[in-house]
């Protein structure tokens, strides 16, 4: 057998054995899926200062503004039927989220308590995310009936109008307070025991919250014609007792939220106060302001009573506990002789 040698041309290589590369590290990847990321996980480069030996740094926030948490996040993960038909449950949407204030300010205050869930690290945090706040945004933003964007259609942007108010007229709560310590940035008399004054509130006066800060944010359809699922609305709001009490008492949550540790406290205050109160407020069927429309201010009664009877819960000064009361004299002690014959 005769074996033919190729010959190589001068300088060339003689191939060795062949070898496996080793195996390497595989590269950070930016895009792998995240519930808490829609797209981009962002990384935080690890360093060796003492915050990371310790381990508490703070985690950065998973979007810097709220806008790149709507467009990257929120709204691929919502999917729904949209029916863009002006009937009560259904949904619309307005490719122009952001023209919308009413929208805008939902939106800004859910990236805020997105970030607080994913850094509070419990098993709960989405799941209790999704269920407590987006779906009670969600329900008020997409609301075809009576939402923000019910002139809208997806491709259609129509601005919606914010709830009108005519001014409070001056001294109609009375003559205003004047400012306490706590409240004065010039005084003294705020300081704590360690020389900490307390912030004063955002607003001093509920019915400057009312115009300046709740009704702007606040653009629902207005149908003022008495029917169930609809809405109405009074300019004059001030001249209603049961409003005047709720929008009160909203403010005092948001106070409460602005200065909370919890920074999804503001996400909680639409979705379990605002939202709750105003649905009530605006019923134009059978809530304070049915008899009102937008131009039109009829004063609505509260409920009468009748004079209570003396001594019907009890003799005056009496200290007998409530679950002892007759709730009026007994009757069976009054009949007359009569009334009993025949009865065993």
């Amino acid at each position: 057998m005769v074996v033919r040698h190729r010959t190589r041309a001068p300088g060339a290589r003689i191939p060795g054995p062949l070898r496996q590369s080793p195996p390497t590290t595989p590269r950070p990847r930016h895009d792998r899926p995240s519930p808490w990321g829609g797209g981009a996980v962002m990384t935080a480069p690890s360093g060796s200062g003492a915050a990371a030996s310790t381990g508490k740094a703070p985690k950065p926030p998973q979007y810097r503004h709220f806008t790149d948490f709507v467009t990257t996040w929120l709204l691929p993960t919502i999917n729904v039927r949209l029916a863009e038909a002006n009937r009560e449950n259904t949904y619309t949407w307005c490719e122009r989220w952001w023209a919308h204030r009413a929208v805008a300010v939902r939106f800004a205050h859910l990236h805020n308590a997105f970030e607080a869930q994913r850094r509070s690290n419990t098993g709960s945090g989405l799941s209790t995310f999704l269920l407590s706040h987006v779906d009670g945004h969600m329900k008020v933003i997409l609301d075809a009936a009576n939402g923000p964007l019910h002139r809208c259609t997806r491709r259609e942007h129509v601005s919606t109008a914010s709830l009108p108010f005519d001014p409070v007229p001056p001294g109609w709560f009375g003559p205003p307070k004047p400012p306490t310590p706590e409240q004065n940035p010039t005084g003294d008399g705020g300081e704590g025991a360690k020389g900490a004054k307390k912030t004063p509130p955002r607003f001093a006066h509920y019915s400057q919250f009312a115009e300046k800060w709740l009704l702007p944010v606040t653009s629902v359809r207005i149908a003022a014609n008495q029917r169930e699922g609809q809405y109405t609305w009074c300019r004059q709001w001030w001249r209603h007792q049961a409003v005047v009490v709720r929008l009160a008492a909203v403010h005092r949550v948001f106070e409460a939220a602005l200065r909370a540790d919890d920074k999804s406290a503001m996400s909680t205050l639409f979705v379990r106060h605002i939202d709750p109160h105003m649905r009530y407020i605006l019923d134009a069927a059978n809530g304070p302001l049915y008899r009102c429309t937008p131009d039109d201010h009829l004063d609505t009664p509260g409920l009468p009573t009748a004079a209570v009877p003396d001594n019907w819960f009890g003799v005056t000064g009496a200290t007998t506990p409530i679950e002892r009361l007759g709730f009026g004299p007994a009757y069976s002690k009054l009949r007359q002789p009569a009334d009993t014959e025949g009865e065993s």
